[in-house]
């Protein structure tokens, strides 16, 4: 259209750094998102936090300060179940001769990801946080912060890069 002045164009240079800054943003978030999993701050941001008592882990090779990956432990309202359904269960062995053998008490037990174990013994109580309704539990653990710092530092490296691109290109200056 004849009058109008046509505006920045977006080279290859300009897009390559704004698609830098895309996947920075998206892999700083995703770091962002499993530090705060890791530390327990994931209250605030309204997932459920919960702490879990009579804690078993299977893995004996671990050393002191390591984390495993698989633990199993009790809320405290499974472990109210679980103590009823018990009492339940011993009552009826009392009655044994009369109606038959009861059946065995079904314990309720949580999988939980990433726990500070030492190898030998069983922490008392692990901390834990569900990202999504029904799905599974992570602990909160110096382990699963360090892993999530690398998508972190890495997004945020990317995204600078990207505005440095997009800069250097002739975009995002200031008129």
């Amino acid at each position: 259209m004849p009058g109008r002045t046509p505006g920045p164009r977006w080279d290859r240079g300009r897009l390559k750094g704004a698609w830098l800054v895309l996947v920075g943003t998206v892999l700083f978030a995703l770091g962002a998102f499993i530090v705060v999993t890791g530390t327990g701050l994931s209250g605030v941001f309204g997932m459920r936090v919960e702490t879990f008592g009579r804690i078993t882990c299977h893995d004996t090779r671990a050393e002191k300060g390591q984390t495993v990956w698989h633990c199993f432990g009790q809320s405290p309202a499974q472990q109210r179940a679980n103590d009823a359904e018990k009492a339940r269960a011993a009552r009826e062995a009392l009655r044994v001769h009369v109606d038959g053998m009861p059946k065995r008490a079904e314990t309720g037990r949580t999988r939980i990801t990433f726990a500070d174990h030492d190898g030998k013994n069983d922490p008392e109580t692990i901390t834990a946080t569900q990202v999504f309704e029904g799905g599974r539990w992570y602990a909160h653990s110096g382990t699963l912060v360090g892993y999530g710092m690398v998508p972190l530092l890495l997004g945020a490296g990317t995204a600078a890069w990207g505005v440095y691109r997009v800069r250097e290109a002739g975009g995002w200056r200031g008129r």
